[in-house]
């Protein structure tokens, strides 16, 4: 078998048709592809649905269990999974038809351990047509000089399909109960890597909704949100301490790259900051803390991706901490309005 498709969905029925939809369509023989759908403990009719796609087709094996997150599923996904090559997709995202033969062909023909390929940010939910864009001067390079030359990559899983032999030999697996969990496993997976290539072809559709989890007010949620955003920080931190003791190629321009990361996720933080009700003291605690971790004040943040003048702005409001706590309840305020957006 060539290919495992990892599925993990919680509570996911309002997608989960659109995704399997997508890849049931896909230009693969049965005894080619696989697809293991994780019920991570779903109380909805997400189950009822991957039950009908499981009756209809014979690749499409389901596996229960109670709610472990996204991480736990995903490596139990690893367990199951028998095809050469693994591709985890979250359940609210899809592919373009008849697409996965063209990543499978280069992984294979250049035996990969890794290749990634473009995605499309939409709101749309019916982009399943693929118009073929040229292939030219692809080159296979190291996972290390990968996240030196793609430093502004993105750390989700879902963009790369991986060898199932050579993840198995790093025996690496992702964070369980943690937000974010495939970033730090992103970098470590793609440090290990000796063969990487990158398609430009878009071929996965990133959902965009206006319901989603980061656009929820609820206090409660809010707070666990700003937790993991803080806890990403450190875990980064923690991983450019592990790599800065090993003797890699390019250990500066990696640690600065995931200091980059670390830095925009305290950015889209303050955001957080500003709709949580959370007093002053203990915002000045917060960024004490990330003081002494270097993530704070954003000195790592602006530049050629992130230039914008709204983005410089405000990242100048939340270096000056005062300043910041003096905007922050006519902020809130406007938020409150509905006169300003934020993140």
């Amino acid at each position: 078998m060539k290919l495992s498709i990892v599925v993990p969905f919680y509570n996911a029925e309002d997608h989960l048709e659109r995704c399997l939809t997508s890849l049931t369509n896909q230009n693969l023989s049965k005894s080619d592809c696989e697809i293991i759908l994780i019920n991570d403990g779903s109380t909805d009719n997400g189950i009822t649905i991957a039950e009908q796609f499981r009756n209809k087709h014979i690749n499409i094996y389901v596996h229960c269990q109670k709610n472990k997150g996204l991480g736990a599923s995903r490596n139990i996904g690893i367990q199951l999974a028998k095809g050469d090559y693994i591709y985890f997709i979250d359940a609210d995202d899809y592919l373009a038809f008849n697409t996965l033969s063209i990543p499978l062909e280069y992984l294979e023909k250049n035996n990969l351990d890794i290749l990634g390929f473009s995605t499309l940010i939409t709101d749309k939910l019916d982009l399943f047509s693929y118009q073929q864009e040229p292939i030219e001067n692809i080159e296979v390079i190291t996972g290390n000089d990968f996240l030196v030359k793609h430093k502004n990559n993105r750390l989700e899983a879902w963009w790369y399909i991986l060898k199932r032999e050579f993840l198995l030999e790093t025996n690496l697996k992702f964070e369980e109960g943690k937000f974010m969990e495939d970033a730090v496993f992103s970098i470590k997976i793609f440090l290990e890597a000796n063969r990487i290539m990158f398609l430009p072809i878009t071929i996965h559709r990133y959902v965009k909704s206006p319901h989603s989890i980061m656009n929820n007010e609820d206090q409660k949620h809010l707070k666990k949100v700003v937790a993991d955003y803080i806890s990403l920080a450190y875990r980064f931190n923690t991983l450019i301490n592990e790599i800065s003791k090993k003797e890699i190629k390019n250990t500066d321009a990696i640690i600065k790259n995931i200091k980059f990361k670390s830095t925009v996720s305290i950015y889209f933080m303050f955001f957080k900051l500003i709709r949580l009700n959370i007093s002053i003291p203990k915002i000045y605690k917060i960024l004490r803390d990330l003081e002494k971790i270097n993530v704070y004040p954003l000195t790592n943040f602006i530049g050629e991706v992130y230039n914008h003048p709204k983005i410089k702005v405000t990242a100048y409001v939340f270096n000056h901490k005062y300043l910041f706590f003096l905007c922050l309840y006519p902020l809130r305020i406007m938020h409150s309005l509905k006169l300003i957006k934020l993140y």
